[in-house]
């Protein structure tokens, strides 16, 4: 799984910086770090910077609101997508930019980004689910969990 990602300050426009309250949520791991924006999936407004339709959107991190007609969820796994069961939500494909994703206290590099799925509502609201797959044996020594993120270009 994944609970957490960062974003480096510097690629986020200030237009969506200010528009979404996110230096509340600048971390710096050093003194002579870069910024980084947190997106934690138990923030009470849990978002993500998202790639789509070619620009950044910071968007809802999947859907806590059961008046809503999107999944209950923060997650889609990648075998649940396939099997057509999220069809009904018409769900296109996202990349969700991140520096950095955090499972169980461990940080780990993300190198191009995730891939994730956006879902509209019956109110056209959007919310984007970041996809999971069965983890590489590296990702569950390093995190102790069998789900990991699906990483754009690579694989841990």
């Amino acid at each position: 799984m994944c609970t957490a990602i960062t974003l480096a300050w510097r690629e986020i426009p200030r237009k969506l910086i200010r528009r979404f309250q996110l230096e509340e949520r600048v971390i710096q791991r050093s003194e002579t770090a870069d910024k980084e924006i947190l997106f934690l999936q138990r923030h009470r407004q849990p978002l993500l910077p998202v790639f789509y339709q070619g620009e950044l959107h910071i968007l809802p991190w999947g859907n806590r609101q059961r008046n809503s007609s999107a999944p209950l969820a923060w997650w889609c796994d990648v075998a649940t997508l396939q099997s057509g069961a999220w069809a009904q939500y018409h769900p296109e494909p996202v990349e969700i930019l991140a520096n950095f994703g955090l499972e169980r206290g461990v940080w780990f590099l993300i190198r191009e980004g995730l891939q994730g799925v956006l879902i509209h509502d019956q109110r056209e609201q959007p919310s984007v689910y970041l996809l999971l797959q069965p983890a590489s044996h590296y990702y569950q020594v390093m995190t102790g969990y069998h789900r990991e993120p699906v990483f754009l270009g690579e694989q841990i």
